[in-house]
């Protein structure tokens, strides 16, 4: 089931992430029917993405799930892409939904975690609100449960 005429919007923004940090309102949150799962997502001016998937079809208002890097059901998933395409994955931490109903659309994020590549690691904090949450059955985990960030 997709709905194209949702268009989200919203803004999505972290410290820690680069020495200015990354703010947008090119926001994007999706259900995903088939990886049983939502994404919350956004992308900077200067090409940087910040996105976290849900493991989990789950979520509730006022309820915080871990963040993981590998595969577990009832978890998250993190990335920061840069500008320069060095990717970043959340390897701990939490994301609270501090606001999120799903039959209307909205969802409010918060989330402190550690973020890390094979060299660095940042100490990151995120904040988004997310209004019009788009549904469909495009597969965002490859084969072995990994998220396909592209």
């Amino acid at each position: 089931m997709s709905n194209p005429t949702i268009k989200t919007e919203g803004k999505l923004q972290a410290s820690g992430t680069s020495v200015s940090g990354f703010s947008t309102t090119n926001v994007f949150a999706n259900r995903s029917v088939s990886d049983k799962g939502y994404t919350f997502e956004g992308t900077d001016i200067k090409g940087a993405r910040l996105v976290f998937f849900t493991r989990t079809l789950d979520i509730k208002e006022g309820r915080s799930l871990e963040i993981k890097s590998s595969y577990e059901e009832g978890t998250v998933y993190a990335a920061y892409v840069d500008e320069h395409g060095k990717v970043y994955e959340g390897k701990s931490g939490k994301i609270n939904f501090e606001v999120f109903d799903g039959a209307a659309g909205k969802a409010q994020i918060f989330s402190k975690l550690v973020m890390s590549n094979d060299s660095e690691t940042k100490q990151v904090e995120a904040r988004g609100e997310f209004s019009g949450i788009q549904e469909n059955n495009k597969k965002v985990l490859d084969e072995a449960r990994v998220f396909k960030l592209k």
